[in-house]
């Protein structure tokens, strides 16, 4: 019996392992919707598409697995490209499936035609357009490859709706190149260089400071007694959720790169955020990541070469003194003026009163998902949790709530709380009808300070508190808005109120709002 290629495409991401397609329908794939039926896998359509691939995202950083996201073409398409430059930022194992105008008719002023692999290119490890229908099978079976291999990376493929109705010949693909491995010589160099340091320092990249490779990291840190640093936010030296670690970078004389580039995030490695007397060395799959200037560069799959260098760190002697329990001791401190800052009868209420009803939960093994913003800063400070999701070096804002769904369809027996400022809540509050379709009772709990306060700040910073502009936001009741969709709702200004509406949240059993009234104050700083 012949497949067409949408069943094609549909029978070779079930044979990978892929159980969900996040998705918002269109014409252009109305073919793989049909070819899912009674198949084993689910379609979780969303109410946008940036959320989609929002939710992706997120199940490929807690599931180490591609998540796959399925968009339409053209306007569909192009609605997903913000959420794909988080995932790239964020180093997300991701497939993004585009319908796109038939390949017969490319270049006649097709249906919503437009460039989707050119558009995509930019923000995506690998994109391109499948032009035959016998390609599919080989041309996913890559496509899933690439997204977890090297640097995990979100890949896209555009489909032409007449490839996917078309009969299709199914041809193997033949996967993707690996990184070349790093020679013994080259390792024996990285552990020499830091066995002679005194103050040595490993910092994790995104993909390489969760899961997996994270544990690792931590093995070669135990072995070496060398303190490590996971690199995931767009404030990086100054991320608050290293808290006083991020002093520690400037004493550093030798710091090891896995999987991390010297970027932005990094102030490109200059004084007075490093020492001018500090080497580098860097280990990455990406040979474009590999600076002239560095110590010692490797082109190498940082997870595999971190796993070795593990092994070879235990066959010799290391004597790191006190530098990694200072490090890491720094990086758990609270500030002694903390404290004052928690007054429960207080209203509107101080961030780190959120933080302080919310850690209980995360003791007991509830999952933490943050956006940015002021607010998502003090919870990334103020919050400790075995598993957290944070919106990454994009700096990007609003995908905290579809991640927060895919974190509660990956750990169903898990209460994931979703932390997100006022702001942030406006982009996807309506996929707390995706949460209720789908019974995904997260509880997003909302700093409200009618405000977009990130750009307040900086605008106080840079021009003046008489300068500020176009960052006021209404005191809306999102609670509210939540009931109305048939969640939980409850509204909060005072800390001691908050442990009653948080429980009660969770006991619903309904995708949930706690809209708290907060006192806008500025992001936490450390330096």
């Amino acid at each position: 019996m012949s497949l067409t290629g949408a069943e094609v495409l549909v029978e070779g991401l079930i044979a990978s392992g892929v159980r969900h397609l996040f998705s918002l329908s269109g014409n252009q794939i109305l073919s793989v919707y049909d070819a899912t039926i009674g198949r084993d896998i689910e379609l979780i359509h969303t109410r946008h598409e940036a959320a989609a691939v929002h939710m992706a995202d997120g199940w490929g950083r807690l599931t180490e697995e591609p998540g796959v996201a399925l968009l339409t073409a053209g306007p569909g398409h192009c609605n997903g490209l913000t959420a794909l430059y988080v995932a790239l930022m964020a180093e997300s194992p991701l497939l993004m499936l585009s319908g796109h105008c038939p390949e017969a008719q490319i270049g006649r002023g097709a249906f919503q035609e437009i460039d989707q692999a050119a558009a995509a290119r930019p923000v995506a490890k690998a994109s391109w357009r499948i032009e035959r229908s016998e390609d599919l099978e080989g041309d996913l079976s890559r496509a899933l490859d690439q997204a977890v291999s090297g640097r995990p990376g979100p890949v896209h493929l555009s489909l032409p709706s007449d490839v996917l109705e078309a009969s299709a010949r199914q041809v193997p693909g033949t996967g993707s190149r690996r990184a070349a491995e790093a020679t013994e010589e080259d390792l024996d160099a990285v552990l020499a260089l830091l066995n002679k340091a005194g103050r040595p320092l490993i910092l994790a990249g995104p993909a390489m400071g969760r899961g997996q490779r994270w544990l690792a990291v931590e093995a070669l840190a135990a072995a070496t007694g060398i303190p490590a640093l996971p690199m995931e936010s767009p404030r990086g030296v100054n991320d608050p959720a290293l808290r006083g670690a991020v002093t520690c970078l400037a004493s550093a004389d030798v710091v090891l790169l896995l999987g991390k580039k010297l970027d932005f995030s990094l102030r490109f490695g200059q004084p007075p955020f490093f020492s001018e007397q500090r080497s580098f060395i860097q280990i990455d799959a990406d040979r474009r990541e590999l600076r002239d200037g560095t110590a010692l560069r490797l082109r190498a799959d940082p997870w595999e070469a971190t796993r070795r260098l593990v092994e070879m760190a235990r066959e010799r002697s290391w004597n790191s003194g006190s530098w990694r329990s200072d490090v890491d001791s720094l990086r758990v401190a609270t500030p002694a003026d903390w404290d004052g800052l928690l007054r429960p009868a207080a209203s509107p209420v101080h961030p780190l009163g959120v933080c302080d009803a919310v850690q209980p939960f995360l003791d007991e093994g509830a999952i933490f998902v943050s956006d940015g913003g002021e607010f998502g800063q003090w919870a990334q400070a103020g919050l400790a949790a075995e598993i957290r999701l944070i919106n990454g070096p994009s700096g990007s804002i609003g995908s905290a709530l579809p991640m927060g769904l895919a974190a509660k369809l990956a750990y169903p027996d898990r209460v994931v709380f979703v932390l997100l400022g006022d702001g942030t809540f406006g982009y996807h509050a309506m996929e707390l009808d995706t949460a209720l379709r789908y019974g995904l009772p997260v509880v997003a709990i909302v700093g409200n300070d009618a405000r977009w306060n990130a750009e307040h700040q900086l605008q106080v910073e840079t021009y003046g508190p008489d300068r500020t502009i176009g960052c006021d936001l209404l005191d809306t009741r999102y609670d509210r808005v939540t009931e109305a969709l048939g969640g939980y709702g409850a509204f909060v200004d005072r800390a001691e109120d908050l442990p009653v509406a948080l429980n009660e949240a969770v006991a619903s059993g309904l995708p949930a709002c706690v809209n708290v009234a907060i006192e806008p104050v500025a992001a936490p700083v450390f330096r």
